[in-house]
């Protein structure tokens, strides 16, 4: 029996033998198996895999696209600068707390900017500071092998040769926010880019930014580099940048550098245009600022003043300054008189120097009044009771309607944001948004320039273009050209006619004919200041009171605190006799449009042809002694 057992145990085991032997060989044939299928079926992916794992695949950022003058003039360049990368994942706490003091960082906030970038991904190097000063560069560099996961890139960064030039219309650029990273238009950017946020630069940003490369650098198993070489077999060629498209503007740079200068210390703005085809040649605004406190840390403190500075630098009142104009107006009424048939030529106008509206009076600036004044001498020397007279006879909403029509009170569309529409009243505008009904005392304010009605600088200088043109509406052109890279082929942006008014041809010719004689005749408001030797000019002065002027009354002009005093305007066009610019000038405070903006604009359209003299038409030839004269 115990035999019996001994032999049955012995076969059971034997069993249990065979059946271990058997897992044995098939676990050991599969893992054979699968070390075949390893070695030899994907023998060369995995060998690829594991020797990119020595590789960082490092970001190549485009050089941004050149903004030019209208001559190839640089307005926004590059140069080149250093900035600080981190890998998230690689980074340890102990290099943290040695590399904030290096770039001037709390290691808080240092560890802030890692946990941004790590949300965008932990293996991508982010960018932690940029342009970085020789001595940060220094300093990291003789550090770098134990800041694990860091690196310093060498990248083009935005630089503004002309400091402030244009900086209104060139804008400046800022870091994307992550919320932006979140949009649809951001897709293609990471943590630590910057895009355009104002000026052309965010309205050209789409072609200006260009598209990144890459390349791949060797690193060991703390991520730090070991060199560049890239080994046989392996696709892993870098791949170049493309560098963003040029952008060449209308603006011609000698003619802005003019503006600029001549608004330094001053507040204000000055736009010119060129008639035929609605170009913006000039684009200034006073105060302005350096675009490149944007892109350099260095300038914190600057940055930190303009943020601050109650002039409001980064405002450009060009486009979003809302202003009275005065007497500009004036030339709206002039038009809708005439082609409403409420006045005529010869129709005259006693000014006693005071126009009453039942019991309530408006003054005329001169007085003792101007006498009897017809339009032509109304239009020259810019009597008020003429126009309360005409504005009266008009009515707020026929005025309203001319004004509209001459591009006033609307946006223009130029491209720039944010443009301001301006002002121009309506009893329906009283109405629906005062929820009040209009006052034929405010018809009489509205008349001259005054109560509601706002121009921007822009929408003057196309008054005074539609004017010159008679009746053609361009729209303001700030682009000329864009050249992208490697295309071969240029966009050129063409001149883009809104409307042409149907408006009687005479009196077109009586409204330029009276503007020249603002300049040109004795008795002028700008007869002055902006008659020129050179060229004819066509204009009219504004004054715009900030302030009701009884306040003041009795108070010498220059004991009137500045910020009560008036606004200056003047809008021209020149030659007279073939218009070929525009040209609007506000000084805020200035006073008087005569004295403060008229001589700016000589300046400007005097600049301009003495750098295109051949379209001064030719003076017309002196009359023979004893000839008598043409009428």
């Amino acid at each position: 029996m115990q035999r019996y057992f001994d032999e049955y145990e012995q076969e059971k085991l034997g069993r249990r033998l065979r059946i271990f032997q058997v897992a044995v060989i098939a676990v050991f044939l599969l893992v054979l198996f699968r070390f075949w299928e390893l070695q030899v079926l994907q023998g060369e992916k995995w060998k690829l895999i594991a020797t990119e794992n020595q590789f960082r695949k490092i970001r190549v950022f485009p050089s941004r696209g050149l903004i030019l003058d209208r001559n190839g003039k640089i307005l926004a360049g590059n140069k080149l600068g250093f900035n600080i990368t981190v890998i998230p994942s690689d980074i340890d706490q102990k290099s943290v707390e040695q590399l904030a003091p290096i770039l001037g960082m709390s290691p808080e906030a240092l560890r802030q900017k890692i946990k941004q970038g790590q949300a965008w991904s932990r293996y991508v190097p982010s960018e932690i500071k940029e342009n970085l000063s020789w001595e940060q560069v220094s300093r990291i560099e003789e550090h770098l092998r134990n800041f694990p996961g860091v690196d310093i890139e060498l990248q083009p960064i935005r630089s503004y040769p002309g400091g402030e030039l244009a900086c209104h219309l060139l804008g400046y650029l800022g870091e994307i926010s992550p919320d932006e990273l979140k949009l649809p238009g951001f897709s293609k950017y990471q943590l630590g880019d910057f895009s355009g946020k104002a000026g052309v630069e965010k309205m050209m940003e789409p072609y200006l930014r260009g598209d990144s490369g890459y390349k791949y650098k060797v690193v060991d198993a703390k991520g730090r580099e070991r060199g560049q070489e890239i080994l046989p077999g392996l696709k892993l060629e870098p791949q170049p940048p493309v560098p963003g498209a040029n952008v060449s503007l209308c603006i011609d740079r000698d003619l802005q550098e003019l503006a600029q200068g001549m608004l330094q210390d001053k507040v204000g703005a000055i736009v010119m245009l060129s008639t035929r085809t609605g170009e913006v040649l000039t684009m200034a605004s006073a105060p302005g600022f350096n675009p490149e406190v944007f892109v350099n840390p260095f300038h914190s403190e600057e940055w930190q003043q303009l943020m601050t500075d109650p002039a409001h630098p980064l405002y450009n009142r060009a486009i979003q300054g809302t202003y009275p104009t005065g007497s500009v107006f004036k030339l709206v009424l002039a038009m809708a008189g005439l082609e409403e048939n409420f006045i005529a030529p010869e129709t005259t106008v006693r000014c006693r120097g005071v126009f009453m509206l039942g019991k309530i009076p408006f003054k005329c600036w001169r007085k003792n009044g101007h006498g009897a004044v017809s339009f032509h001498r109304a239009v020259v020397e810019s009597c008020d009771v003429y126009f309360y007279t005409l504005g009266n006879r008009l009515g707020i909403d026929r005025i309203a309607r001319f004004a509209n029509m001459l591009g006033l009170g609307l946006r223009t569309n130029i491209g720039l944001e944010p443009e301001s529409p301006g002002l121009i009243p309506s009893t329906s505008w009283m109405e629906k948004l005062r929820k009040q009904r209009w006052n034929p005392g405010d018809t009489i304010s509205a008349s001259i320039g005054q109560g509601y009605v706002l121009l921007t600088p822009l929408q003057a200088a196309v008054l005074a273009m539609v004017i010159a043109n008679e009746g053609e509406l361009y729209r303001p052109l700030i682009v000329r050209m864009i050249s992208e890279a490697g295309s071969g082929a240029d966009k050129i942006f063409q001149p883009e006619l809104i409307q042409k008014l149907s408006l009687k041809d005479k009196n077109w010719k009586l409204l330029k004919d009276a503007m020249t004689g603002v300049v040109n005749e004795p008795g002028g408001t700008a007869y002055w200041t902006a008659r020129s030797d050179r060229v004819t000019i066509a204009g009219k002065t504004g004054t715009a009171q900030v302030i009701k002027a009884k306040i003041f009354e009795g108070i010498s002009p220059e004991a009137i605190p500045e910020k009560y005093r008036d606004h200056a305007w003047f809008v021209a066009f020149a030659p007279a006799e073939n218009p070929k610019v525009a040209i609007s000038v506000l000084v805020e405070h200035g006073m008087h449009g005569s004295s403060s903006a008229a001589p700016l604009a000589k300046q400007m359209i005097e600049k301009y042809f003495e750098l295109h003299p051949d379209q001064i038409p030719p003076k017309p030839a002196a009359a023979k002694p004893g000839a008598k004269p043409k009428h």
